[in-house]
């Protein structure tokens, strides 16, 4: 597999948790696609959210787990390198993975992957946390605090 094929966007730092990973399975439908029956550059994004979904309800740090814990993870950064096209029909998986930083933020990386291990598209999004207000926060909030602890200690891989 070539470097581009699995890049490695957030390098892992010796002392670091190794990344939580989530995958979620699904079959390209029709309104994805374009005329000629290959899905449309601009789904690529919403197949990245089906895996920050299904990343959420796996790890319990999920959209409705932020919104009750008061503070919000907007998109600032997104970024898609696209290798093979996915068609109509065809099944592929979506495998999102969180990557530890110490920052107030959360790392992706995602690698979509068709039938047979081809590598259709792969990328990365960067979130920082807000309140609900939208002020951005420079420390976790100690629902984050306890997630990363439980993260660290290696709880999550059990």
């Amino acid at each position: 597999m070539s470097r581009r094929a699995n890049p490695d966007y957030f390098p892992h730092n010796p002392g670091d948790p190794s990344p939580l990973v989530a995958e979620i399975k699904r079959k390209v439908r029709f309104e994805e696609v374009d005329a000629l029956a290959i899905v449309w550059h601009g789904r690529y994004p919403s197949y990245m959210e089906d895996g920050r979904m299904a990343f959420g309800e796996k790890f319990g740090m999920g959209y409705l787990e932020m919104h009750r814990e008061k503070f919000l993870a907007p998109v600032v950064q997104m970024h898609i390198d696209y290798h093979s096209p996915l068609i109509f029909g065809e099944e592929f998986t979506i495998t999102a993975s969180l990557h530890w930083t110490e920052a107030v933020r959360m790392n992706f990386q995602y690698k979509i992957t068709a039938a047979g291990g081809r590598i259709a598209a792969t990328g990365y999004t960067v979130q920082l946390l807000v309140n609900h207000e939208h002020d951005l926060l420079l420390a976790r909030p100690p629902f984050v605090e306890d997630f990363c602890a439980r993260w660290k200690e290696n709880r999550f891989h059990e």
